[in-house]
């Protein structure tokens, strides 16, 4: 790439290598490429974070507040671009659909982003799973009703422990050599209707003004 300031190489990095401006993102770089990191489930998470806290401070705004438009506008692009890879590596879940993703295989909440490759192949949900769901909420509910506190918490935790097998099914999936990407397909199609249930009986809580304490949206 050659830099918009100089117009000499600018390197891979965030900055150009020969004058230090800052450079408009790859549109076509995946997430990983983002933080310059490998394409791997099993990330260093606090190196992760770390990189992410590193690279942010060195687009904060504040740093191009007099810079050429040019470069206010560079800095924005790789910002959204940098919290949107952010939001997806530091998940499990999210990860491991975006990885999927980049194989080809469409699911879970990257469904119909657009993001998908032209020869993607989209999982269909299993009925069974449908009717589990189904059964589940409807167990939720008649619980709400009979302000059942036992049976709720107990619901939660069933869901919960599911969520917490899936994300070791998948990480056990994707350090197989070679990865089992099946596998960890029809592992995570339950996911986001688990996560769905888990928010329903938060909000349940809430409108008690009671309950666990915790944050269910998330596994583990």
């Amino acid at each position: 790439m050659i830099c918009w300031s100089c117009q000499k190489a600018a390197g891979e990095g965030v900055l150009c290598a020969a004058c230090g401006a800052v450079q408009p993102p790859d549109s076509k770089a995946d997430y990983f490429q983002v933080f310059g990191i490998p394409e791997v489930y099993a990330l260093d998470e606090a190196g992760l974070e770390q990189r992410y806290k590193e690279l942010t401070k060195l687009l904060h705004p504040d740093r191009f507040a007099r810079a050429d438009p040019r470069a206010r506008r560079a800095s924005l692009e790789r910002s959204v671009q940098l919290n949107e890879a952010w939001r997806t590596l530091k998940d499990p879940i999210r990860r491991a659909e975006y990885m999927l993703l980049l194989a080809g295989i469409d699911i879970g909440e990257m469904a119909g982003t657009g993001r998908q490759p032209a020869d993607h192949v989209t999982l269909p949900v299993p009925p069974v799973l449908l009717m589990e769901v189904m059964e589940l909420r409807e167990a939720l509910a008649a619980a709400h009703a009979a302000k059942d506190v036992h049976e709720t918490e107990a619901l939660i935790a069933k869901v919960q422990s599911r969520l917490k097998t899936v994300v070791e099914d998948v990480a056990k999936g994707f350090a197989a050599s070679p990865p089992e990407l099946s596998f960890v397909a029809a592992r995570l199609v339950g996911v986001r209707y688990y996560r769905r249930f888990l928010d329903e009986a938060r909000l349940l809580w809430e409108q008690e003004g009671a309950g666990p304490g915790k944050d269910h949206s998330h596994a583990g």
